[in-house]
């Protein structure tokens, strides 16, 4: 049987323990990027999401994935999935307008029109 002196013994110990260190930095290292990613994932099928139901369309999709992941980082994606789960398909769709419409300029071409708009009488 071979022997070991205390001091080898000592030394092993101090290798293994700085092996373990290493290797647990290593795997907090891989969990954070994994986390990244999945959190990327994650904000992605939120904005592909958002735009299949009609919403931000004028916004491209990465730009969105951007604005989500900031919301990540403060804690509010949860807020953000919840409200686009309310919306229905193509909610966002834009079906009226508001303008500022002095009073007396008229909307419509004709006396009939104006009289039906309310600006004639």
């Amino acid at each position: 049987m071979n022997k070991i002196s205390n001091a080898q013994a000592a030394q092993v110990l101090d290798d293994a323990a700085s092996h373990i260190r290493a290797q647990a930095a290593h795997i907090n290292e891989l969990e954070e990027k994994l986390a990244s990613r999945e959190r990327r994932d994650r904000v992605e099928k939120l904005a592909s999401l958002m735009h299949s139901k009609g919403l931000e369309l004028d916004t491209p999709v990465e730009t969105l994935a951007d604005r989500f992941e900031k919301a990540a980082a403060a804690g509010k994606l949860e807020a953000v999935e919840h409200a686009v789960d309310l919306v229905g398909p193509d909610m966002g769709t834009k079906l009226a307008q508001l303008t500022n419409d002095e009073p007396g300029v008229s909307s419509g071409a004709s006396t009939l029109e104006q009289f039906i708009v309310g600006v004639a009488g």
